[in-house]
C-alpha cells in the first residue's frame, strides 16, 4: 500500500525527494568505503610529511653537532697560547655559536695542571673568560685518541668531551657544554603537522637521550616503551612512529602521533568531506528544483486549462508553448486533442439527437403496432377465449398475431413471423395483417387466403423480404377448424391433459413465390381444447449455456398445466421460458395466441359495473371496499401493518375476479366475509365466476427485469400468496372459494 506521505502533488517535490534518497542511498552505501580511503590517503599524507621534516630536522641537527666536534678536534691540537687569554683567537677556532654555551679547558700533567673556561655571552657574539667548570670538565673522562659525548654530572645538559695526547699522556682535554635549548626548540616549532583548517598542531615530537634514558622533549605525550617501537611507519594500533639516531650521538629524535588524536583528526576532515558533498549535493537539488519548476511551469498552465476542459469548457484557451521537447509537444497534442473532442462532442450531439427522434419514432411506432393487436378482452364470444402474448426482441418486432370474426359462427385466427427484425421488419408486418384482415373477406378458406396474401407480397418484392404464417378458421357452430402454413411451425393441442402437434404439411413462406400453393387442413375440436401457436422465438431461445429451449420443453410445460384455461398456458410457457433463459439475451421475438374452445357455453364476461360486490353483507362499490375494512379492523385495533396487508390482499383478489372472471349466472356477484379471531383475521371470497384456482401456477417472477419487458400477470397473485399466511381454494356448487388467514402477530 502506497504511503500517503510519498504521494507528492508536484513533480519538483518528487524530483528533490529523489534527489535526497539517491543522496543518502550513494553516501550511505559507500560510508565506510569513504572512510577507509580517506584515512588510507591521510595516513600516506602523515606519514611523508613526518617524515620527511624529521629527516630534515634530524640532517640539520647533525650537521651542527658535528660541526662543533670537528671544530672542538681541531682546538684542541692547537696551542692554548693562541686562545688563552684572547676571545678572539678562540672565535677563529670555535666561532660562538647558539648550541654552545661553556667551554672548560685542562691543561698540563697531574702535578702541573691548570685549567681555564670559557663562557658564551648573552648576545651569542663573543666569549666570556671564566673560570674553569669543574662539574664540566669531571663530566669527561677522555681516553687517548677519543673524543665522546657525555652527560653533565648534575644535569641533562650534554657535554662534547675530546683531548689531546703525548705518549699516552693527557697533554689537554676539552668539554663543551651543548646548549640543548635551541635544538629542542627548533624541533618543537617544526616537527608537527599544521592543520589548515583551525592552525592546530598535531603530533608529538620527542627527544631520547640515551645516555640518561630520559626525554628531553616531549616526555608528558610519550608512552614509556616508545624506545622500543619500530623506527619506520605505524606502531602499536594505528599509532604514527617515527624515530632517527643522531650519527655518532646519544640522541634520538621521534614523532608520534596516537591512534586516539589521529581518529579525531580524520574525523574531522571526514565531515569536512561530508559537508562538502552534502553541500554539493544540495546544490544540484536547488539546481533540479529551479529547472524543474520552471519546467513544469507550463505544465501548471497547462494542467490549468486541462481542468477547464474537464469542466466542458471546449473553449478555453490553452497556454502555448513555442517549444520542441515533450512539454511543447504534450502543449500541440492537447491542443489537437480539444480540437477534435468539440468536434466529436458535435458529431455526437448530432448523432444523439437523431438516435433520440429514431428513438421517439420507434416507440411511437411500437405503440401503433400494439394497437393494432387485438388483446384478449377482444374475445366476446362466450364460446372460445382467448389469450396471447407478444414480446419483440427489439422496441418493434416482426412477429405477428391477429383474431378476427369473419361471420358471426367464423372465426379466424393467424400467428406469424416475419424474417429480420426492427423497423423494416415491423413495416412488414403492418402490411401483411392489413392484407389478412382485408382479404380475409373475400377468401372461403385459408389455403385461399394464403394464396392472395402471397400473390400480394411477392409482387414488387425486390428485397425478398417474407413472412413465415399459420392461418386458421374455426366454425363455433360446428367445431371444424380448418388451417394451412406458409413455412411456419405446426400448432400445438391440448386435449385431455395430453399435448399433441396439429398434422401439418406446409407451404413456402410468403412473398418469396408469387404462384405458390398452401396445403389446408381441418380437424374438429371438442369442448375445452386449447390450440397454441406460437413462433420459433420460444422454441429456439437458448440460455447462457448455448442450451436450446426446444419444443419438447413447450409441450412438457403446456402438459403439466392441464386442465387449464387459455389464460394459464401463456403465462406458464412465459414463466418457464424466463427461468430457462436467466440472464442469457433475448435475440428473437417472443410470441404466443391461445384459443380454448367453448362450444355450449353460455357464460358472459360482464362489465366492471356489473359485478355486484359485498362486504360482511353490506352492498359497496369497488372503491369503498378498501376505506371500509379498514374501518372494521381498525374497530377492533388490529395493527395498521395487518390492515395494510388486508387491503393490499383483498384489492388484488378483487381485480383477478372483475378482470378475469365470466359467469353465466345472473347477477354476477362476489362476497366478502371477515371474521376477527383471537389470533388472525380469516378473510372468505366467494364469486359465482367459472372455476378458475388463482393459486395454480404462482411462482416468484423475475424482479430484475425491466417493467416493460416483464409478462403481463403473475405479480398480483404473488404478492397475495407472500403476505397471506394461510390460502386456500376450492370450487363447490357454482362458486370459487378462496379462504385467507392473516396473523395478527407473527408466531
Amino acid at each position: 500500500m502506497k504511503l500517503k506521505a510519498l504521494q507528492f502533488t508536484s513533480i519538483t517535490y518528487r524530483l528533490v525527494f529523489a534527489c535526497l534518497m539517491a543522496a543518502v542511498v550513494i553516501y550511505g552505501g559507500s560510508y565506510y568505503q569513504m572512510r577507509a580511503l580517506l584515512q588510507q590517503v591521510m595516513t600516506g599524507w602523515i606519514n611523508q610529511i613526518a617524515l620527511s621534516k624529521l629527516d630534515a630536522i634530524v640532517a640539520k641537527h647533525q650537521s651542527s653537532l658535528h660541526l662543533i666536534a670537528e671544530q672542538a678536534s681541531r682546538l684542541v691540537q692547537m696551542d692554548e697560547r693562541l686562545y688563552l687569554a684572547d676571545q678572539n683567537g678562540l672565535k677563529v677556532i670555535l666561532p660562538v655559536s647558539p648550541y654552545v654555551s661553556k667551554l672548560a679547558i685542562s691543561s698540563g700533567t697531574k702535578d702541573q695542571e691548570h685549567s681555564f673556561g670559557w663562557q658564551a655571552e648573552a648576545d651569542g657574539q663573543s666569549w666570556q673568560s671564566t673560570a674553569a667548570d669543574d662539574d664540566l670538565l669531571n663530566s669527561c673522562n677522555v681516553v687517548d685518541g677519543q673524543h665522546y659525548w657525555a652527560r653533565h654530572v648534575r644535569t641533562q645538559v650534554l657535554v662534547f668531551c675530546t683531548g689531546r695526547f703525548m705518549q699516552g699522556k693527557v697533554l689537554q682535554s676539552i668539554a663543551i657544554q651543548i646548549n640543548m635549548q635551541p635544538l629542542l626548540q627548533d624541533l618543537q616549532n617544526n616537527l608537527h603537522l599544521l592543520d589548515e583548517v583551525d592552525h592546530s598542531v598535531q603530533g608529538h615530537p620527542y627527544v631520547e637521550n640515551q645516555l640518561t634514558g630520559n626525554f628531553m622533549l616531549g616526555f608528558e605525550f610519550i608512552p614509556k616503551d616508545i624506545s622500543t617501537r619500530s623506527t619506520e611507519g605505524t606502531g602499536k594500533g594505528r599509532d604514527v612512529h617515527y624515530k632517527r639516531q643522531l650519527q655518532d650521538m646519544p640522541l634520538v629524535y621521534g614523532f608520534y602521533f596516537p591512534e586516539a588524536e589521529f581518529q579525531a583528526y580524520l574525523g574531522k576532515y571526514f565531515m569536512i568531506v561530508i559537508f562538502s558533498m552534502g553541500k554539493d549535493m544540495l546544490l544540484m537539488c536547488i539546481a533540479i528544483a529551479l529547472v524543474s519548476r520552471q519546467t513544469t511551469r507550463s505544465l501548471r498552465s497547462l494542467s490549468k486549462s486541462t481542468e477547464e476542459i474537464a469542466q466542458g469548457n471546449l473553449d478555453t484557451e490553452l497556454t502555448k508553448i513555442p517549444r520542441s521537447d515533450e512539454v511543447g509537444r504534450l502543449s500541440r497534442s492537447f491542443r489537437r486533442m480539444r480540437d477534435s473532442l468539440k468536434l466529436h462532442i458535435l458529431e455526437l450531439q448530432e448523432a444523439t439527437a437523431a438516435r433520440q427522434r429514431m428513438e421517439s419514432e420507434l416507440a411511437i411506432a411500437a405503440q401503433i403496432q400494439q394497437a393494432m393487436l387485438p388483446s384478449a378482452e377482444a374475445a366476446t364470444d362466450p364460446r372460445y377465449s382467448m389469450s396471447t402474448l407478444l414480446q419483440p426482441a427489439r422496441v418493434v418486432g416482426g412477429d405477428l398475431y391477429d383474431f378476427f370474426h369473419v361471420a358471426d359462427e367464423r372465426i379466424c385466427m393467424v400467428i406469424g413471423d416475419v424474417a429480420n427484425k426492427g423497423m423494416p421488419a415491423a413495416l412488414f408486418m403492418v402490411r401483411t395483417l392489413s392484407l389478412m384482415r382485408t382479404l380475409a373477406h373475400q377468401s372461403s378458406s385459408p389455403a385461399a387466403l394464403l394464396f392472395a396474401v402471397n400473390r400480394e407480397l411477392a409482387q414488387n418484392n425486390s428485397e425478398c423480404r417474407f413472412v413465415t404464417m399459420f392461418f386458421a378458421m374455426l366454425d363455433l357452430k360446428s367445431g371444424v377448424l380448418q388451417y394451412a402454413s406458409a413455412g411456419h411451425d405446426a400448432p400445438l393441442l391440448l386435449r385431455d391433459g395430453k399435448v399433441s402437434k396439429l398434422a401439418l404439411e406446409t407451404g413456402p413462406a410468403l412473398g418469396l413465390e408469387e404462384e405458390a400453393s398452401f396445403p389446408q387442413f381441418e380437424i374438429r375440436l371438442l369442448a375445452h381444447d386449447i390450440v397454441i401457436m406460437y413462433t420459433d422465438g420460444i422454441t429456439e431461445a437458448r440460455n447462457q449455456h448455448n442450451e436450446e429451449f426446444s419444443e419438447a420443453r413447450l409441450q412438457t410445460t403446456i402438459s403439466r398445466q392441464a386442465p387449464a384455461f387459455a389464460a394459464d398456458i401463456i403465462r406458464s410457457v412465459t414463466l418457464a421460458h424466463q427461468q430457462f433463459i436467466a440472464q442469457a439475451p433475448q435475440f428473437d421475438d417472443l410470441t404466443l395466441l391461445s384459443m380454448q374452445f367453448h362450444p355450449e357455453a353460455k357464460r358472459r364476461k360482464p362489465a366492471f359495473a356489473d359485478w355486484q360486490i359485498s362486504l360482511n353483507g353490506q352492498s359497496l362499490a369497488y372503491d369503498q371496499v378498501r376505506p371500509r375494512l379498514a374501518g372494521l379492523l381498525h374497530a377492533q385495533q388490529v395493527s395498521d401493518e395487518v390492515v395494510d396487508d388486508l387491503q393490499l390482499i383483498t384489492e388484488e383478489v378483487l381485480v383477478n375476479v372483475l378482470k378475469h372472471g365470466a359467469t353465466d349466472q345472473d347477477p354476477a356477484s362476489i362476497r366478502l366475509d371477515v371474521h376477527l379471531q383471537e389470533s388472525e383475521v380469516v378473510l372468505d371470497v366467494v364469486d359465482n365466476s367459472h372455476a378458475y384456482n388463482p393459486l395454480h401456477g404462482i411462482s416468484q417472477p423475475d424482479l430484475e427485469v425491466d417493467f416493460a419487458d416483464r409478462p403481463e400477470g403473475g405479480l398480483g397473485l404473488y404478492l397475495v400468496n407472500a403476505l397471506a399466511d394461510h390460502i386456500d381454494y376450492n370450487y363447490a356448487q357454482g362458486q370459487n372459494n378462496l379462504h385467507i388467514r392473516k396473523f395478527l402477530v407473527k408466531p
